[in-house]
């Protein structure tokens, strides 16, 4: 069980996981939206105001179309393999599941308010804020939570693109890497550019 959820993509690939990829990334926007949970680049999550679900489904294709893409381009270059543009942009796609449960996070007032709590305790930033000692519990849960999935979606890309390009050793890591960094800044640029535009 453990296996199928951190490299389910020895069992589904190509357009399988690309279709259940593309309703995931759909279903989370739609989530998002409805909760407030943005994802401002491939890894961040976060609270946001109240923008468009046009926002939210675009921001959602570009982190996986940006991510995935220089992951292609990475397998071209560092594998000796034949490489499918099925396989790197379906199994991108559906390994970024983990924030489907990431999007249902900002239902809960208590990590905002906890965020108000931090910013006017310590910065004086803000407005004066009471939180109760059962909000700072459950937002400090959550936040928990946040990082758990964070690393599984990156376990997922990881075993996606592992298996995808046919890379190991020292060209899997670096290329994985570099991807990760390039696509941070690409879609923090981006979706910073669509929330002027979008919102």
């Amino acid at each position: 069980m453990i296996k199928k959820l951190i490299n389910p993509f020895q069992y589904i690939a190509g357009i399988k996981s690309l279709i259940l990829g593309m309703i995931i990334i759909v279903t989370t926007a739609v989530i998002g939206y409805l909760s407030k949970t943005h994802f401002p680049d491939i890894i961040s999550v976060k609270m946001c105001y109240d923008f468009s679900i046009t926002y939210f489904i675009v921001q959602g294709f570009v982190n996986w179309f940006v991510v995935s893409t220089l992951f292609y381009l990475a397998a071209i270059i560092f594998s000796k393999s034949s490489v499918r543009p099925i396989d790197v942009y379906g199994t991108q796609a559906l390994a970024r599941s983990p924030y489907l449960i990431a999007a249902c996070i900002g239902f809960s007032n208590a990590m905002n308010d906890f965020g108000k709590y931090i910013l006017w305790t310590l910065l004086q930033q803000g407005d004066p804020i009471e939180i109760s000692n059962t909000s700072i519990a459950i937002a400090i849960l959550l936040l928990v939570v946040t990082i758990l999935l964070t690393i599984w979606m990156i376990t997922l890309m990881f075993n996606a693109f592992k298996i995808s390009a046919n890379l190991k050793g020292g060209k899997l890591v670096f290329s994985f890497i570099l991807v990760i960094v390039l696509s941070a800044v690409l879609t923090a640029y981006i979706n910073q550019t669509l929330t002027l535009n979008l919102r």
